[in-house]
């Protein structure tokens, strides 16, 4: 069977994290095909790894004053910075499909295929284990997974023109000396459109099949406004550490 292909561009940040859980669990509950999800946010926001903790590491009040969101994923990893001019992968498949044995040799896989999609668009990259992708030395992305019954949600992070300066007012641990853009490091011009393209294109490859533009289902929207109430809106759930 095909992968679907939804991309919901630029979006409520709230609403996309409940998108990544909600295809997850429609996945598992075998009501969709495996798929890939693009989407940015907009307002910017701050996304949390499910055991970090936000005095630790955010600005709260700088958040407030920017209207930077803060919501907090299902996956590990640490706390990130994203707004619309960072593009998330996110992709959700069962694991038996693509034969890969552990967590590592997923990242190995996925951030495989991102230093080829980005060579493509003339972007030499390097991977760095376990998760993250080098430019010029500087870290231009990283992802994050979770597997639950052999579903695998991995999603990350292509920094292409976000704004640095922003981040590193709202984030407690500056980034400015390893975090960067692809903006900033190369003369390019490249478009979200491009990097999505090629990135389509490239995960094609890896995964032996087609990936066909579609919607979401019924149930997985219905599913998200379950979970933007329960957790993703509600400020016991992101502020819970």
């Amino acid at each position: 069977m095909g992968w679907r292909f939804i991309d919901t561009d630029i979006t409520d940040p709230y609403y996309v994290t409940a998108a990544d859980e909600a295809i997850a669990l429609a996945r598992k509950e075998k009501k969709v095909s495996n798929t890939l999800h693009f989407y940015r946010r907009k307002p910017a926001a701050i996304s949390v790894g499910r055991s970090r903790k936000i005095h630790d590491d955010i600005n709260v009040d700088e958040c407030l004053k920017n209207n930077v969101k803060i919501v907090r994923r299902t996956t590990g990893g640490g706390t990130i910075f994203t707004d619309k001019d960072c593009l998330i992968y996110s992709l959700v498949f069962n694991r038996k499909d693509a034969a890969l044995p552990s967590s590592q040799k997923i990242f190995e896989n996925i951030c495989s295929s991102l230093v080829t999609a980005l060579k493509k668009c003339d972007i030499d990259t390097m991977y760095k284990p376990p998760n993250d992708i080098l430019l010029n030395g500087k870290k231009i992305s990283g992802s994050a997974q979770i597997i639950k019954e052999n579903i695998v949600l991995i999603h990350g992070t292509i920094l292409i023109d976000t704004d640095l300066e922003l981040m590193n007012k709202v984030l407690k641990q500056p980034k400015q000396t390893y975090v960067s853009t692809i903006c900033r490091e190369t003369n390019h011009i490249l478009t979200m459109n491009d990097v999505k393209e090629s990135l389509k294109k490239e995960f094609e490859n890896t995964f032996d099949t087609d990936i066909k533009k579609t919607e979401l289902s019924t149930y997985e929207t219905d599913l998200i406004k379950k979970l933007l109430k329960k957790r993703y809106r509600n400020d016991a759930w992101n502020y819970r550490r």
